[in-house]
């Protein structure tokens, strides 16, 4: 048996995955299923990254929500909103260029033509066609069925595959995955990672739907979906920036999850690594989401295998 500690985008994306190969898997999660870093109802989707190793990834994990589309039969999980990098865009545009993606330079009219209730303060910007809003909810709840998902609080794994629970059972796994977020580390050692607070609050007003979605040296916003709302996440949150963006707009909600901080991580704050101990993976990143089918095909060929597939080493 394989174990996986974690019922996020990683942890469920590895053991859908490794459950399509034919093994047996059980996801051992302390909390509701997508609880913690992988809270909300949406998040953007994009090609668009400063490094071009990322950008040929996300084209991949784009197939990738496809075939979760075609494969779960739930709808729609990724939109065609597109994606708006507002601000200093060179590094951004060059990277796409090497990665062979499509983009478009944009004006301020151009921005605001694409998120109308936006009081555009940027003159340039990089339109990527095709990002979209991911409706993960919809996913993670897809994938959640398609698992078999234990509650319980994971104490210790030891490198042998010794999985022990806060009420004193243990259990003895073939393999182990830990996707754990912020409790990685305490359960594998140390990664270079430290994670905080963060705050994405939702809005109402103007109809988001449609809308681009959007980064911005003030953080990133996104339509949740067909709600017609929107979100806007910022590491400090400032509701004077977000009334002089979206005048219109008013608060009716927040969602609160964490942000990492790693060496490792690019200039966008994207990036991951992953370690290998005995029968132990562990795995820790930030901005996953966007990865997640690839990801899961990644942890799985890892997991089941001896070396790291060279798409995971790009901390």
């Amino acid at each position: 048996m394989i174990v996986v500690v974690g019922a996020g985008i990683c942890g469920l994306a590895a053991a859908y995955e490794l459950s399509r190969r034919g093994e047996r898997v059980l996801v051992v999660e302390r909390n509701e299923p997508f609880g913690e870093q992988s809270a909300g109802l949406a998040r953007i989707f994009r090609i668009a990254h400063r490094r071009p190793e990322l950008c040929r990834l996300a084209l991949r994990a784009r197939i990738g929500w496809q075939r979760w589309e075609s494969e779960f039969g739930v709808g729609r999980l990724l939109g065609s909103e597109g994606f708006i990098a507002a601000g200093a865009i060179d590094a951004t545009a060059a990277a796409m260029q090497d990665a062979g993606a499509d983009f478009c330079g944009l004006g301020r009219r151009d921005i605001k033509a694409r998120i109308p209730f936006l009081d555009a303060p940027w003159q340039t910007g990089l339109f990527d066609p095709l990002g979209g809003s991911l409706r993960i909810r919809r996913a993670l709840t897809a994938l959640a069925q398609r698992a078999k998902v234990r509650r319980a609080d994971v104490l210790s794994v030891t490198d042998d595959g010794a999985v022990t629970f806060a009420d004193s059972s243990l259990l003895r796994a073939d393999r182990v995955l830990i996707c754990a977020g912020v409790r990685t580390q305490t359960l594998f050692g140390p990664m270079g990672i430290e994670f905080g607070p963060h705050t994405r609050f939702t809005y109402q007003g103007d109809d988001a739907t449609g809308a681009a979605c959007l980064s911005a040296p003030e953080r990133y916003g996104l339509p949740l979906g067909s709600t017609g709302r929107w979100a806007f996440g910022q590491e400090v949150p400032d509701p004077a920036v977000v009334r002089t963006l979206f005048p219109t707009l008013r608060p009716v909600g927040q969602v609160d999850c964490v942000t990492a901080r790693a060496s490792w991580l690019d200039d966008g704050g994207d990036g991951w690594t992953a370690r290998r101990r005995g029968r132990v993976v562990a795995f820790v990143g930030a901005n996953l989401m966007k990865f997640g089918p690839l990801l899961g095909e990644l942890l799985a060929d890892f997991v089941l295998g001896d070396e790291l597939p060279v798409d995971l080493a790009i901390s």
